[in-house]
């Protein structure tokens, strides 16, 4: 036991000194270069092994043990659980939020953080929801982007599905240096919250299972949904437009060779045309009684 609090001291100390580090070199960063989000795919090939792997494996024992899961546990325990599992992770978004200089979401996620683990009994109830403090998350590859640290290729990894270069490696850091609690916590323990993470994960995604399934290419169908969900957490729910299978692609309003609308072309028209008035026809003038009878008599005689 002292071996292995010894060994979180270290592990702190280690992390604390990288985060002083950064926070000197670049100062708060807001929010993340362009260059930093983008995320290509050159290695297809071996990623589109990787992903056949994945899908195999869970058809065979991720999505059978996610429906058994979500049919032997009742709702209100897997959201016990699954709020649970939240605050665990809830140190890593608070030091993270710190490193990015995002000292509001900071607050309101410890916050959040001593709410439900005090009133919440550890997590079990999300009580902080209703006191105007949302679940909120944050991992170190968002860090490193804001520092302007590129995403690197596109990577699927063996069981854990989507990625990038710069969020892997951002894991290790995540789950060993910032997150004290399941660092503390004793191997079994540590594997348990894992093995029961992963199934809470896995049992969250079984709406989209259709969709990927039905999806012409489900490899690029999911590829392109975390590229642009992730992109979508990178700015904190706000990107900038961008095309990014287009770059060639001007925008809407910079097209000067686009053909002009049927509403130009009307005002044009109507700007340049002189619209005569229309003629007047003569009045008639109005009938008199017994002209009806007087031509047919004046007719008669013509004829006679």
């Amino acid at each position: 036991m002292p071996i292995h609090s010894t060994r979180l001291r270290r592990r702190s100390a280690w992390f604390l000194c990288f985060a002083l580090l950064i926070l000197l070199m670049a100062g708060c960063a807001s929010t993340p270069p362009d260059y930093a989000t983008q995320t290509r795919d050159p290695w297809e090939k071996m990623n589109r092994a990787t992903f056949a792997f994945n899908q195999k494996f869970d058809k065979i024992i991720g999505r059978p043990v996610a429906k058994t899961y979500v049919r032997a546990v009742p709702r209100q325990a897997r959201d016990g659980i699954h709020n649970v599992l939240h605050n665990l992770g809830a140190p890593i978004s608070i030091i993270n939020d710190l490193l990015q200089g995002q000292f509001k979401y900071m607050f309101k996620d410890t916050g959040r953080f001593i709410v439900n683990s005090t009133i919440g009994l550890l997590g079990w109830f999300d009580v902080a929801q209703h006191m105007d403090l949302p679940h909120h998350s944050a991992d170190f590859g968002e860090t490193l982007a804001d520092y302007g640290v590129s995403s690197g290729p596109y990577l699927v990894l063996p069981f854990l599905g989507p990625s990038s270069v710069r969020d892997t490696g951002s894991l290790y850091v995540d789950y060993e240096y910032a997150d004290p609690i399941q660092s503390s916590m004793q191997p079994r323990y540590r594997n348990a919250a894992t093995l029961t993470n992963a199934v809470d994960t896995r049992a969250g995604l079984l709406d989209l299972d259709s969709a990927i399934d039905s999806a012409f290419d489900p490899y690029t169908f999911v590829r392109d949904a975390w590229i642009q969900h992730r992109r979508f957490q990178l700015y904190r729910g706000n990107p900038p437009m961008q095309y990014p299978d287009y770059p060639d692609l001007p925008p809407d309003d910079s097209d000067s060779n686009s053909a002009p609308s049927a509403v130009s072309h009307t005002k044009s028209a109507a700007a340049g045309t002189q619209v005569s008035p229309a003629p007047v026809k003569p009045k008639q003038p109005p009938a008199v009684a017994g002209s009806k009878e007087k031509t047919l008599i004046n007719a008669g005689d013509r004829q006679s």
